[in-house]
């Protein structure tokens, strides 16, 4: 059993009654089993349990607890150019880069977000000036006996226009998905290939590398800790921060790797035989 198996468990769509013999297959599992091979997995690896249930949406606290201890790691790890440039906003800085390498860590296909172009709103508005007349007066037939006409007695006036459109980047839903070209598999079709074998071949898509979905910059980091330290130039973010960032993504990932490997561990047959 993994990790993206205990997901259905949290949010199940109905209750099994049945007097069929009790399984150790992972689809066999009672609820009661899977909470505690949660509690064990917790005991031995609660940090990369806690972020992973913080990516699927599950619990906001352990989102909250896994930014948190990223921060105190970055504090822990931190290069001694990092400590230096920071000073005393060193605290605040590692706080700002966890929250950004814990989203880039929680990114997926799945997200979405407000379309640059309308601000989210999926309509676009067109302002203009419009022109508009009206008469004071109708015209009495004296007056066009003397050779008056109707634009004597007309006035103009400048009314502003408001024009709305959909808007044609997010189609009037106001928001874009973080999909990649590939549909979010991760996979194209390698189109020689395709010709030499005569069936369909996939390979690895390089928009995406194969993620399914575009990373964020990790200019937006720079954006976050540049307004804490405007004296920060982009040379020494390129060579002493960026890999300091990146690790912290890959230490995500690491976590939620070793999370997995003890479910899978505590969830073996003979292990859950000891817990019955």
């Amino acid at each position: 059993m993994n990790l993206d198996n205990i997901l259905k468990f949290f949010a199940p769509k109905g209750m099994l009654i049945s007097d069929t013999s009790r399984a150790t297959a992972s689809d066999q599992l009672k609820v009661t089993d899977v909470m505690a091979a949660l509690g064990m997995t917790q005991a031995d690896a609660g940090i990369g349990l806690a972020m992973y249930l913080g990516k699927a949406g599950i619990s906001s606290q352990d989102r909250e607890a896994s930014i948190n201890w990223l921060s105190e790691c970055a504090k822990q790890t931190a290069p001694f150019a990092v400590r230096r440039i920071a000073g005393k906003k060193f605290p605040l800085c590692m706080l700002i880069l966890a929250k950004f390498a814990y989203n880039d860590y929680a990114s997926s296909a799945a997200d979405v977000f407000d379309c640059p172009k309308c601000n989210g709103k999926g309509i676009l508005e067109k302002v203009g000036m419009v022109t508009k007349s009206h008469y004071t007066v109708r015209i009495p037939q004296w007056a066009k006996e003397l050779g008056q006409s109707p634009s004597d007695f007309e006035k103009k006036r400048e009314v502003k226009n408001v024009e709305q459109s959909l808007c044609a980047k997010c189609h009037g839903t106001g928001k874009l998905s973080k999909r990649c070209q590939c549909g979010g598999t991760g996979k194209t079709l390698d189109r020689k290939a395709t010709e030499l074998q005569g069936i369909p071949v996939y390979k690895e898509c390089k928009r995406c590398e194969g993620r399914g979905y575009s990373r964020p910059k990790s200019s937006v980091a720079y954006r976050g800790i540049f307004s804490e330290l405007p004296s920060l130039p982009d040379r020494t973010w390129r060579y002493s921060w960026k890999p300091f960032y990146e690790m912290l993504v890959s230490r995500c990932f690491q976590e939620e790797s070793y999370s997995n490997s003890q479910l899978k561990k505590v969830t073996r047959s003979e292990n859950m035989m000891n817990i019955a």
